[in-house]
């Protein structure tokens, strides 16, 4: 029999799903493969000590199961044509959440005629109200500003040069529709503000006049991110909105929400989003596209039959292989920054799936584990979030404000979190104004899970399908620990990714004293972006005889090994050895302490060659004969090589691509100084480093 290869061979395409030996902890599991060229049918086979237990046949490249799998060992086989894959093992772990995927013609049938319906219904407003007493305030402040900054004009940058350009219209563009178009709405409704309905209604129908084929399509050729925004908001506004519209329009509104689900709908098709589900920008559309078939229903825009078809692409996407960045073990592949708001697209449509059939998709394994990934990526009052794109950023940031969601916890701690973060979570909520996620803000939180898979705080952490480590001294006290992250990943340097397999960051009380560099400059894929930030050069990992990491590439891979917390001893090791043409192994190992960091490199090689150790802060070191120090806001860093010959310290103020390369002047920015630190260790087939990390707190005020 012809074998089902099954080998990734593009950025973004789906992991095959259960791995050999995976444990699985949830059933029924998603079974998912790569499709084959010349395959149009696949059989997918399930046994258990060698009976079949259940056997299922499709044309997608996923099936669940109409059964549930006991706790136990199984292995499975992929069939398809006159070729088959072969058995591999699996489990189902005792812990594994029971979940049975909603029926979508019984959701669309639960859907009431009342408004409104989305997001929460006319009879919750009072206890909304009485039991958000801050979060209200907050929205009253929203209200003003939104009022006081008017109505948006459209976006000129598809015909005039002298117009302001996509990137920073987009930008102001959320402002006016994910926040004061939002908050006016949601104060319409939950305060019966007439101020904010009058801004809410003028608001909605100026953007509704844009045409949505143009300029502002999410599959537009200028760029997608005004179409999102609208995408996003529109079914959850027309909801809110309803009452405030004649019946023309309200016939109009609705039109445009379905015309943008219709693009949700052609732009998933055409990627082939179950097969690629690594675009980035497109993971977040299955849920608005089941927004607005909810919304629209009754509004007789859409058949009935078209609206079941939007449920259910939704559904079997997230009843299946969603999400694709995020494993179940909790973390993110692209990194806390893209995770704070990849996170929150979603919960609008899990919300009301939960209010209209009953099934919760928060109970999935994934969603159960984020809040590990924030406790140990995410504390409050971190200076930066490493890996990936927008580590730099934070809730406040100007470039996009927001993004960096202002509470990442709210839902997950409330649901599956300890007291700790669930504190964090409420201390988050106090903000001045809501600045982006505001449609999930005054979502239902649920009950907490007396046995949440997210087991709670903990010292140590590995998170091997996104491909992360850490370890934290304290982190009750995020304010006085060390922390210790790593990355290693199977998703290589694809999408938000850099090539920096094997990369490092050390944290002191929030403060970042090793740290990722490089920034977007003006927007993603500035050549700066492109040409340091996404290179393996600007993070804390290693050159081989001057050669980094292949970036934008699904093949320059690591892997997590462990994170322990055993006896008081905090270790981890990671194996980045993939990611390098000429690496045959590489075992990076840490040790933390209360005040220390020991990183340890096992390296061997094809042929002799030298090694560039790099690491890089935001504070300017100074050299110390092999080593070198830093201050930063009142902690000192000594670096020290103990170990493998690293000599020839050098210390660079400059990236090798500057910020601003090739921006016009009138939209070059301005971001912090980063410094840039090396070593060289000799030529050589096989290199063993040792450097330690010491850490003390400073006499006076750091940089």
């Amino acid at each position: 029999m012809k074998k089902l290869l099954q080998i990734r061979t593009a950025n973004g395409q789906i992991f095959p799903s259960p791995r050999v030996n995976e444990v699985m902890y949830e059933t029924p599991p998603s079974f998912c493969w790569l499709k084959e060229e010349g395959v149009g049918t696949y059989t997918v086979i399930v046994r258990q000590s060698g009976e079949i237990v259940w056997q299922g046949e499709t044309q997608r490249n996923f099936i669940v199961p109409d059964i549930m799998l006991a706790p136990g060992e199984y292995e499975w086989n992929l069939l398809g044509e006159d070729a088959e894959r072969g058995w591999q093992a699996f489990s189902v772990s005792e812990e594994a959440v029971e979940f049975v995927r909603p029926d979508p013609k019984q959701i669309l049938d639960a859907v009431p005629s009342v408004r409104p319906r989305h997001l929460f219904y006319a009879e919750d407003i009072p206890d909304i109200v009485k039991t958000h007493p801050e979060a209200i305030e907050t929205l009253k402040r929203n209200i003003r500003l939104a009022i006081s900054e008017g109505l948006p004009t459209p976006p000129m940058y598809h015909q005039d040069e002298d117009a302001l350009a996509y990137r920073e219209y987009f930008g102001r563009h959320r402002d006016f529709c994910d926040r004061n178009l939002v908050a006016c709405a949601l104060g319409h409704r939950l305060l019966g503000d007439e101020g904010a309905a009058k801004q809410a209604k003028a608001l909605l129908l100026t953007i509704c006049n844009w045409n949505s084929e143009g300029p502002c399509s999410l599959e537009g050729i200028w760029g997608d991110e005004v179409g999102l925004s609208h995408a996003r908001c529109l079914p959850a506004l027309f909801d809110l909105c309803y009452d405030l519209l004649d019946d023309k329009q309200k016939k109009f509104v609705a039109r445009v929400v379905s015309l943008y689900a219709y693009q949700c709908e052609r732009l998933l098709t055409r990627i082939d989003f179950c097969q690629n589900p690594g675009n980035s920008h497109a993971g977040r559309l299955p849920a608005y596209l089941g927004e607005a078939a909810m919304t629209l229903k009754g509004t007789g825009v859409v058949p009935d039959e078209v609206l079941i078809r939007w449920l259910t692409f939704s559904i079997d996407i997230y009843g299946g292989i969603f999400p694709y960045f995020g494993g179940p073990d909790g973390g993110w592949a692209e990194g806390p920054f893209y995770s704070t708001s990849y996170t929150k697209w979603f919960l609008p449509f899990f919300s009301a799936v939960r209010r209209y059939s009953g099934v919760d998709f928060m109970k999935r394994p994934f969603y159960q584990r984020y809040v590990r990934f924030l406790q140990h990526f995410c504390p409050p009052g971190w200076e930066n979030h490493p890996f990936g794109d927008g580590y730099w950023c934070k809730p406040d940031d100007i470039e996009w404000p927001g993004f960096f969601a202002q509470n990442p916890y709210h839902l997950y701690a409330e649901r599956f979190g300890g007291d700790r973060m669930r504190e964090w979570s409420r201390a988050a909520q106090k903000q001045e104004i809501f600045k982006l996620h505001l449609l999930d803000v005054f979502l239902p939180e649920g009950e907490p899970e007396e046995n949440s898979l997210s087991g709670g705080m903990t010292r140590a952490c590995a998170f091997p399908d996104a491909g992360y480590i850490s370890l934290h001294t304290d982190p009750e006290h995020p304010e006085s620990e060390l922390a210790l992250l790593a990355r290693a990943s199977r998703y290589g340097s694809h999408s938000h990714s850099h090539a920096d397999q094997g990369s490092f960051a050390l944290m002191a009380g929030g403060t970042a004293l090793i740290s990722p560099s490089g920034y977007f400059g003006r927007q993603y894929g500035s050549t700066h972006h492109y040409e340091w930030t996404n290179q393996t050069i600007a993070h804390n990992t290693i050159l081989v005889d001057g050669k980094g990491q292949k970036p934008f590439s699904f093949e320059a891979t690591g892997r997590v090994l462990y994170a322990k917390d055993e006896d008081g001893r905090l270790t981890g090791a990671v194996d980045p050895s993939g990611a390098y043409e000429h690496v045959s192994v590489w075992m990076r190992s840490f040790e933390l302490t209360q005040d220390e960091l020991i990183v340890t490199d096992h390296i061997e090689l094809d042929g002799e060659a030298e090694i560039t150790y790099m690491l890089h802060s935001l504070s300017e070191p100074t050299l110390t004969g092999s080593g070198m120090t830093l201050t930063r806001n009142g902690f000192t860093l000594e670096i020290i090589p103990e170990e493998g010959g690293l000599t020839n310290p050098i210390i660079e103020d400059k990236f090798g691509v500057d910020l601003n390369a090739d921006v016009p002047e009138r939209y070059q920015v301005t971001m912090p100084q980063q410094y840039h630190m090396k070593w060289t260790a000799p030529s050589k087939k096989t290199h063993d480093l040792r450097v330690r990390f010491a850490v003390r707190k400073a006499d006076g005020k750091g940089e």
